[in-house]
């Protein structure tokens, strides 16, 4: 049975020990340390562990065996909570051992938690619609509550680079926007809102069926977008802001206006462009293609 965490409003960051996790797990303590939440690093060990070749299933399948499983993750889980304390001084690092799926206790905690961080695959150059996220992170934010923070091994930022955020005006992209404006004022930067709009329009005017241009479809976007963000904008009037509404392939144009971003914050669903079709295929491969962090907000 899948333990439960109350998280407690700290930041939780699942951890599987290995090096793409680590990333994760740096990158959730300098955010604490950013918003002054206490830490919990997450360790979700299944009940029963899949065997290998070097790892007979008799031995594993054995009270003993487990119990050396456990403690050694205990003991390396404990080093790497002793790691982050000595590289962020004063910040309380909390260390869990529990047993279940990953996925189940980390969506589980969102419900509590100020964010939970997860780490995933590098990129490559496999096309990012054959490409594995990864299934804690798939799963994690498909099914959480709060915002979820996807770090890869590869991630780029730049801490001086503005906020990025995909917009419509959809109901679930307001929670993507309202997270986006209290991060950049928050981290003193600039916010760039990005629509992404179909072209198949403008196709079908290369057949004779539409008359219009991509200029008119723009310009009416830019004005819709620029509604939604009035309320945001005139709560921070000193917020650097500009709005971006481009055509294309999504999740390519969400990562290619996000390239020089300290973050990327999409929304958990929404009904045009880029959010319509989170967590879809498109959400995903913006997972997949963008070089910054990204925070996956959920309602």
């Amino acid at each position: 049975m899948t333990e439960q965490l109350q998280a407690g409003g700290r930041i939780v960051v699942g951890t599987d020990l290995s090096h793409n996790a680590d990333h994760a797990v740096d990158w959730a303590a300098a955010r604490a340390v950013e918003v002054g939440a206490p830490l919990l690093v997450v360790l979700a060990l299944p009940e029963v562990i899949i065997p290998r070749r070097v790892l007979p299933h008799h031995v594993l399948a054995s009270d003993q065996g487990m119990d050396e499983v456990r403690q050694r993750a205990s003991a390396r889980l404990a080093e790497l909570g002793d790691r982050v304390r000595e590289a962020h001084e004063g910040l309380q690092v909390e260390t869990r051992l529990l047993t279940g799926r990953a996925s189940y206790v980390l969506a589980g905690a969102s419900k509590s938690a100020e964010m939970v961080v997860v780490g995933a695959r590098g990129r490559s150059d496999v096309p990012a619609s054959v490409r594995a996220l990864g299934g804690t992170s798939d799963a994690v934010t498909t099914h959480a509550h709060g915002p979820v923070a996807v770090i890869r091994p590869d991630t780029k930022q730049d801490a001086a680079g503005p906020v990025v955020v995909g917009v419509d005006d959809s109901p679930e992209a307001m929670a993507a926007v309202s997270f986006a404006v209290r991060e950049a004022v928050r981290r003193g930067t600039g916010l760039v809102a990005v629509h992404v709009w179909d072209a198949t329009l403008m196709l079908m005017g290369g057949a004779g069926l539409w008359s219009g241009d991509g200029t008119q479809i723009s310009a009416a976007l830019e004005t819709m977008i620029d509604d939604v963000m009035r309320p945001y904008l005139d709560e921070h009037p000193d917020l650097q802001y500009r709005t971006l509404v481009l055509s294309g392939r999504a999740p390519n144009v969400l990562a290619d206006a996000a390239r020089e971003a300290s973050l990327l914050v999409i929304g958990s669903r929404g009904r045009h462009g880029f959010a319509g079709q989170l967590l879809g295929s498109t959400s995903r491969d913006v997972l997949r293609e963008a070089e910054c962090p990204v925070v996956v907000v959920r309602t």
